[in-house]
């Protein structure tokens, strides 16, 4: 019976350790606990207490700087933009300066070409009237180069007086003949294909006139059936001449025929 008390005050004294040491080691980690969870209490504290109270209010003297150097950049930005905008009305200035310049050259080059124009056509209308008032003179070649055009073509020329002087109305001359009438003979031989014979030229002795003989617009040509029968033919009788020939006309070449002689002008 006296052992038992002993024993049961031993257990009571050893359950009071046990539950002293257990105390001892659950509080340090409670107190770890609650300093992690303090600053996490606080910060939530501070934010709330901050959105309820104005930035102003809370903002530390670093901010302010903050905040006036990016007030200081927009007026910065402000104060530069009159500067573009009376850069734009100086590049807008430019621009029309240039437009009007280049219109200027235009117009001046537009002037030039109408003026220069214009005095061409007036050294054009001095240059017509000129020709009217002076016509251009025929080309006229000689005797020795017509009679080899005539020899070359086929056709032959004949002087009764078996001479050449132009100033001798016996002779058959072609000195200063046109040279268009050379080559009209030429084509009338072609055209025929008769043959064909000059026997007066721009002698003396014939019918003077505009278109004469001596100025070398007419020649003679001996007849033969083959071109009297072209010329008849071929060619329109327009009349009678005075001294009695009639006459045959093809454009601008008029065929009379004398007694003798075909008397052809060729214009």
């Amino acid at each position: 019976m006296g052992t038992r008390p002993c024993k049961q005050r031993r257990a009571r004294l050893t359950a009071g350790a046990l539950l002293t040491l257990h105390i001892s080691l659950i509080a340090p980690a409670s107190h770890d606990a609650a300093a992690a969870d303090a600053p996490r209490s606080s910060t939530a504290a501070t934010t709330s207490v901050r959105a309820s109270v104005p930035v102003s209010a809370i903002r530390p003297a670093g901010a302010r700087t903050a905040v006036t150097e990016t007030y200081d950049a927009d007026v910065l930005a402000t104060a530069r933009s009159p500067y573009r905008q009376e850069t734009a009305p100086q590049t807008e200035t430019a621009t029309r300066t240039e437009t009007k310049t280049r219109a200027e050259t235009k117009t001046r080059a537009e002037t030039k070409t109408k003026t220069k124009a214009g005095a061409e056509a007036g050294t054009t209308s001095r240059t017509e009237a000129a020709a009217s008032s002076h016509p251009i003179q025929p080309i006229r070649i000689g005797h020795v180069q017509a009679t080899q055009q005539l020899r070359k073509a086929g056709l032959r020329w004949k002087s009764s007086g078996g001479c050449t002087d132009r100033s001798v109305r016996t002779c058959t001359s072609l000195e200063a003949v046109r040279a268009a009438t050379v080559t009209d003979v030429i084509a009338l031989k072609q055209r025929s294909g008769c043959p064909v014979v000059v026997t007066g030229g721009t002698e003396v002795g014939h019918a003077p006139g505009r278109y004469s003989h001596h100025r070398g617009y007419k020649l003679d040509i001996k007849p033969n059936d083959c071109i009297n029968r072209y010329i008849t033919r071929e060619h329109v009788l327009d009349g009678i001449r005075g001294d009695g020939a009639p006459l045959y006309r093809d454009s601008g070449t008029v065929y009379a025929r004398e007694s003798d002689h075909w008397d052809i002008l060729f214009r």
